[in-house]
């Protein structure tokens, strides 16, 4: 059985994830610039990724450019990842 490509959100919260620990707890907010270019992704593509996971509830925004994974955007990698 083949497995699905990851959608550019998935992907983004996996690498937000990967950060976010990287740095000692995978609640920590991260920029969420530093996360979407490292995966590619321009200015105006990261605002719009950063906008549906906000809206769906899987990240939140802090100050500046700062976001950080819910438990919501923590229990759906869990289970997906």
């Amino acid at each position: 059985m083949t497995q699905r490509k990851k959608s550019k959100e998935e992907r983004f919260l996996q690498k937000l994830y990967e950060f976010a620990k990287a740095s000692g707890d995978p609640e920590n907010e991260v920029d969420r610039y530093k996360v979407g270019k490292e995966l590619g992704e321009h200015t105006r593509g990261i605002d719009h990724t950063v906008q549906i996971l906000t809206k769906i509830g899987f990240t939140k925004k802090s100050e500046n450019n700062l976001i950080y994974l819910t438990e919501a955007g923590l229990a759906f990698l869990k289970h997906n990842f």
